[in-house]
């Protein structure tokens, strides 16, 4: 196998992605050139070229010129008949998944692993932020960290902090140190066929951690971990009150009480709170400092991000794209601004998950007072006959098909004092748009 500590050149396919790009923010930082495709300019790529990368935008061989010598990286989305992917396989090039460079450059130490359905990206994170309090480390994260302004810590350190993600059974080339679990819903159908399947992926995760695997409260079936969340166990929380909009609460770490505060509502990111805290604790982190960082936490992009205020109306954009996760969201919505109207656009991801889940979604979103909803984000997938935005909106009274084109005037439009889009799609490109429509009314 190609070794790290030799690595001539990358260049990644699908370069813009959140983990894709976290990896080439690492090699950067070692001085390793870095190149890379993506279908479009965004954000992201515009920082990477700004910090040294080799951008392209055409998949075509002629825009392709690489060294011979370099890695090609490349993620599930990138399609197998890719023309750069097949040529560099042809030539017998070193090339690997994403995953299987993380792998490479996690397993090389030491490393805490973040898996679960849900609230895996903002658990790394904050257990990022913790541990950086302490030590140096490594992080490698699903997305945009506040504290840091980016989604990878590129050391050097012996230890890292990795987001396992469990989509594509990418987490399999994890063999971490000390993990935890935070949940284990049913997702990614297209790829596991059925919810035991996903358990069991899960499972086969759980086996390889060299050390201490922790699990949220439902996830009883993962034999060998230690539960956290709950009352009396090792790892806890007790007395959340919510005071200027910040949830305080007693952080409880094997038997040590800490008063600390989550700035992110929903009591779900108090549950986040605890998992990087028996995670941090467990690598000697002392449970006072743990708490301190707790509270100085600022989140994650696209994570209950809140946008704008003005006129008495709030705007808040939200990565959700799973039932639970909508339903979390709206319930720290609710405890956030109690007795005011919510009006919510949701861009479903995937025809597979919309499909799988159309009655969770269905049940979830009626959660708000006013729902609008744009076609489905297609990702790596083909249409699927029956399944679109208009099945999903007959389940739900008063729901309406919104157009992408119109989607911030329709939002805005809406008697609501709380405004949110939500989706794991491009619907983070009309956040700007939205922005600007709620500042014009103050």
């Amino acid at each position: 196998m190609a070794q790290i500590d030799r690595i001539p050149a990358l260049d990644f396919l699908g370069i813009g992605g959140i983990g894709m790009s976290s990896l080439a923010r690492w090699a950067l930082a070692r001085g390793i050139p870095v190149s890379g495709y993506d279908k479009t300019p965004s954000d992201l790529t515009e920082a990477l070229e700004h910090e040294g990368a080799t951008m392209r935008y055409s998949d075509s061989l002629e825009a392709w010129n690489v060294p011979q010598s370099a890695w090609v990286i490349y993620t599930p989305a990138i399609p197998p008949d890719h023309p750069q992917l097949l040529a560099a396989q042809a030539e017998g090039r070193v090339v690997l998944k994403r995953a299987e460079l993380l792998g490479q450059i996690a397993n090389a130490g030491q490393s805490l692993a973040v898996a679960g359905t849900h609230g895996k990206t903002t658990t790394s994170a904050m257990l990022a932020w913790i541990l950086s309090q302490d030590r140096p480390i490594q992080a490698f994260l699903g997305g945009i960290a506040s504290n840091f302004n980016s989604n990878c810590l590129p050391g050097p350190a012996d230890l890292s902090v990795v987001e396992a993600d469990e989509f594509d059974r990418s987490f399999l080339q994890l063999h971490p140190s000390a993990a935890v679990v935070t949940s284990t819903d049913a997702d990614h159908l297209d790829i596991y066929g059925e919810a035991d399947s996903v358990i069991e992926g899960f499972r086969e995760f759980a086996s390889q951690v060299k050390g201490p695997l922790f699990a949220g409260p439902g996830c009883a079936e993962l034999e060998g971990a230690e539960l956290y969340g709950r009352p009396g166990d090792r790892y806890s929380y007790r007395d959340v009150r919510m005071v200027d909009g910040l949830q305080h609460f007693i952080l409880v770490v094997d038997g040590q009480d800490v008063a600390t505060q989550a700035g992110l509502p929903g009591l779900h990111n108090v549950e986040n709170a605890v998992a990087a805290t028996a995670l941090a604790h467990s690598v000697g982190m002392p449970a006072a400092a743990i708490g301190e960082a707790i509270a100085s936490f600022r989140g994650v992009a696209r994570r209950f991000d809140r946008r704008a205020s003005a006129a008495g109306r709030h705007y808040i954009d939200d990565y959700a794209h799973h039932p639970t996760e909508l339903t979390r969201l709206i319930e720290a919505l609710r405890g956030m601004h109690p007795g005011q109207k919510i009006a919510l656009l949701f861009q479903p991801h995937l025809y597979s998950r919309t499909r799988d889940f159309a009655a969770g979604f269905a049940q979830s979103l009626r959660g708000a007072d006013y729902v609008g909803i744009l076609p489905i984000y297609a990702a790596r997938e083909r249409a699927m006959a029956g399944v679109d935005s208009a099945m999903l909106a007959a389940r739900i009274p008063g729901a309406q098909l919104v157009s992408y084109d119109r989607g911030a005037e329709w939002l805005v439009s809406q008697p609501a004092t709380v405004v949110v889009t939500v989706g794991a799609g491009d619907i983070d490109r009309l956040v700007p748009h939205v922005e600007r429509l709620i500042l014009a009314q103050a």
